[in-house]
């Protein structure tokens, strides 16, 4: 267990970039309300729930975690990603966030017109079109006319690499280094205080991002094990000694898996 001063030192070097410090902030409504008013240019839009980490399970195919979603009064559905990180196809990411997100305010007999916007809002450390913007907003457009045209669905990226003295830059430039507060978003900057300044705030976040890096860890070793586990099984289906069910027993892995290994060696 970390003194509070070795908590502080290392919360001050956080900001609204990554990813456990953003989601503890955003479990303040306000500060999602705050957030999405600028990013959006609604003054009067009214958020009212927020999820932080809201899980999406698919049975057959892919899971997906989202870093924030809120409804607004009008029931409008928004996905905030925040990501440091340019090490996927973030757009095709943003196109499956929204599928699910979709599937999830969908309930069975829902008629198509009664589905609700969706925004997914994606808040990068870098500039994913490199067109020198700090925000950009992807819409849909007849190609032989250029009319735009919607089916309720919103896409918008914003990123703190490109400043251009806007107010949706200084949003952006906070994200990046999130210190004091500041006067254009004051319940925003007010919890960033909070988490970092007062000893509450301090040995809350640290509490919880103690308990993320053992689970980091955790997740590490167990990952380790299982790559272990797979090398074992490769190594006794090159033997050709066991049976595929023999070697799932003493391995530990799915039948499934020692059979996928089998067709790949």
């Amino acid at each position: 267990m970390q003194s509070y001063e070795e908590q502080k030192a290392r919360i001050a070097r956080l900001n609204l970039m990554d990813d456990q410090f953003f989601q503890k902030v955003a479990e303040n409504l306000e500060c999602c309300e705050e957030i999405l008013r600028i990013i959006l240019e609604m003054p009067n839009l009214h958020v009212i729930s927020n999820q932080i980490e809201r899980s999406i399970p698919n049975v057959t195919n892919k899971s997906v975690k989202l870093d924030l979603l809120c409804e607004d009064a009008d029931g409008n559905i928004f996905n905030v990603e925040v990501q440091k990180a340019n090490d996927t196809d973030h757009q095709k990411r943003v196109r499956y966030n929204m599928a699910c997100v979709d599937t999830l305010s969908a309930e069975k007999g829902t008629d198509y017109a009664d589905l609700p916007d969706v925004y997914v809002i994606f808040i990068s450390a870098f500039d994913i079109f490199k067109q020198g913007k700090t925000i950009y907003h992807v819409e849909r457009i007849l190609n032989e006319t250029g009319t735009v045209i919607t089916n309720g669905t919103h896409e918008i990226y914003v990123n703190t690499a490109i400043d251009d003295g806007s107010d949706i830059a200084k949003l952006m430039q906070y994200f990046k280094n999130s210190t004091g507060i500041h006067p254009l978003f004051e319940k925003l900057s007010s919890q960033v205080y909070y988490y970092k300044e007062s000893p509450e705030g301090v040995s809350h976040v640290g509490n919880v991002w103690e308990e993320y890096a053992q689970e980091v860890a955790d997740k590490k070793a167990s990952e380790k094990v299982a790559e272990s586990h797979k090398e074992m099984a490769i190594a006794l289906l090159k033997e050709k000694v066991f049976s595929n069910s023999k070697i799932a027993e003493l391995t530990k892995l799915p039948l499934s898996e020692v059979e996928a290994l089998q067709k790949a060696i």
